[in-house]
């Protein structure tokens, strides 16, 4: 009776932190094949800072995302992002730009997992289309202007203690800012690669007692857009996840750019917070 029991027990830990290794995939800046639960609600805060250089000058920028993901099915789910922008561009003034701030656009996107395996108790294999569109709902200056559309597809994999995501996401533009600060926001389309890869630091096993998980970090970002401009960024960082709630935290480094029509990046650092209801 005891062995059962003790079975029993760890067949209900290792249930318990399915959801948790899965859900734990989703690194600070990239995608990933996961979702909550049906009738479950996670909430994301994020602030990211990044400076660019435009003619010479710093432009700092704050970015504070307000990220709402409902699932609609087990395997549906529907996202609304609402960015925050607070843009210091007081050092380039001269040029005619100033400091802005305001909302920037929201954001609307549904995601289908529409495959999945699971080989092991804890381990997993997604894939997940989207689809959304981006509204041109952000104060002047901050907002692309147009009611641009995308798709995508992304990929995950969850083998012991190692975790990797894949996507590609394509964004179309329909208007365009016409000094654009990042990739996307002008005239041109844009075509987004992420990669991410996750290492769990502790624990080795999860047991009855784990409440809490420490991942390290590695995301990989290649924008092109259509006029031309490509970038590539990489961002390591750790990621800690209790129970209900995940705290992130990622410098970001431009490894490699060739861009014409908008602003460089010179660095950035990313944090958050989520909460799951």
């Amino acid at each position: 009776m005891q062995s059962k029991i003790n079975r029993a027990v760890g067949l209900f830990v290792v249930l318990a932190f399915v959801g948790r290794e899965a859900h734990a995939q989703a690194s600070a800046l990239s995608d990933a094949a996961t979702q909550p639960a049906k009738g479950r609600i996670a909430w994301r805060e994020q602030a990211r800072f990044e400076r660019y250089e435009l003619l010479g000058n710093d432009v700092d920028q704050w970015t504070i995302d307000t990220r709402l993901i409902y699932g609609l099915r087990k395997d549906v789910s529907l996202t609304l992002n609402v960015p925050t922008i607070l843009r210091d561009r007081s050092a380039v003034s001269a040029a005619g730009v100033g400091d802005q701030e305001g909302l920037g656009d929201t954001t609307l996107m549904l995601k289908w997992r529409f495959w999945q395996h699971d080989p092991a108790p804890v381990d997993t294999n997604r894939l997940a289309l989207i689809g959304g569109l981006r509204l041109p709902t952000g104060t002047d200056g901050l907002s692309s202007g147009g009611w641009d559309p995308f798709v995508g597809l992304t990929f995950t994999k969850v083998e012991g203690r190692y975790g990797m995501n894949a996507s590609a996401r394509y964004t179309a533009s329909t208007d365009g800012l016409a000094n654009p600060i990042s990739a996307g926001t002008g005239e041109a389309d844009l075509l987004t690669l992420e990669t991410s890869w996750l290492y769990r630091l502790s624990p080795s096993e999860y047991t009855s007692e784990t409440d809490a998980s420490l991942y390290f970090t590695v995301e990989s970002f290649l924008d092109y857009e259509t006029n031309g401009d490509i970038a590539w960024r990489i961002a390591p960082g750790l990621l800690y996840e209790a129970r209900r709630w995940t705290a992130e935290l990622s410098p970001i480094v431009p490894v490699a750019q060739d861009i014409d029509d908008r602003t460089e990046l010179d660095w950035g650092v990313a944090f958050g917070v989520r909460f799951l209801f």
